[in-house]
């Protein structure tokens, strides 16, 4: 009856969570989403052709590389003039978009922690919920052992998540930088020699990933004729952009199924094991007194 109750509280509070306040923890530490909204909130205030003193950075709020980009703007605004509204304007576009795809993300990963803290509420709510019933003593070391092995699969967990992030999307965020950057440039009186400086293409050749092959092979005869011809490269990058927003969100679908395996592994060698082990130590120690 005690464990029925605990299991019933703990649904309740598994959907208050969900259709609650896991939309607002989602945006928290995993995504952040106080640096995204702060950043946005900056780029609404600032307008160029009506400002009081030069642009600076002093207060630039710091998220991915979408900082990096506007310390670019205006760096250069200081050095050559000029206003860049426009590409500021565009920022705010790929970051209100970059902002849904890490609440999607953090979602995500916030569910299977939730997912396994109720099984392990749910594991610990039923062994106390046994011995308070039956009068069987289980030795101190067995539990503490059923807790350590939660344990090392609650460490493994955020390691594995982070491996998973960085495999997933870390070289897709080094080619939005490169990009962004890019398409910000356009109309900046700059060589295409310095704009591609500033845009860091020679890292192009630090990715590996495979699935991002033609889109690097693509940016770099791009890069290649711009410097060679004069011509430019808004339309070629306008169209790798929607190219590689496919890609995120292909490699969106992948994370989501190596995520649900991931869980799935660690709640079959983790968690679902210490519920049962503890079954077969109390039927073991009940059959023992028979």
């Amino acid at each position: 009856m005690l464990s029925l109750i605990i299991y019933l509280f703990l649904v309740f509070c598994l959907v208050y969570w969900i259709e609650g306040p896991l939309p607002r923890f989602a945006n928290l530490s995993i995504l952040k989403g106080h640096s995204a909204d702060e950043l946005e909130a900056w780029l609404k205030k600032f307008h160029w052709d009506h400002r009081q003193t030069p642009p600076t950075s002093a207060t630039l709020p710091s998220y991915k590389f979408y900082s990096e980009v506007v310390e670019i703007l205006l760096s250069l605004a200081r050095k050559v003039g000029g206003s860049y509204q426009e590409s500021l304007l565009f920022l705010r576009e790929g970051l209100q978009a970059d902002r849904q795809f890490e609440k999607r993300l953090g979602e995500m990963i916030v569910g299977c922690w939730l997912q396994i803290g109720v099984m392990i509420a749910l594991t610990w709510g039923f062994i106390f919920g046994a011995l308070s019933l039956v009068e069987v003593h289980v030795a101190p070391i067995k539990l503490f052992c059923i807790g350590g092995w939660q344990l090392l699969g609650l460490i493994i967990l955020p390691l594995a998540l982070h491996f998973l992030r960085q495999r997933y999307f870390s070289d897709i965020g080094r080619l939005w930088k490169m990009l962004y950057t890019l398409k910000s440039l356009t109309k900046v009186p700059l060589s295409r020699t310095e704009i591609l400086h500033l845009a860091g293409v020679r890292e192009l050749e630090q990715i590996k990933q495979t699935s991002l092959l033609s889109i690097i092979e693509k940016l770099k005869e791009c890069c290649r004729q711009t410097l060679q011809q004069g011509l430019s490269y808004e339309q070629e990058v306008n169209s790798l952009m929607a190219e590689l927003r496919f890609q995120e969100k292909w490699h969106f679908e992948l994370f989501e199924k190596r995520l649900l395996a991931l869980k799935l592994v660690l709640l079959g060698i983790f968690f679902l094991p210490s519920y049962l082990g503890f079954i077969f130590l109390l039927l073991n120690d009940l059959l023992a007194l028979m």
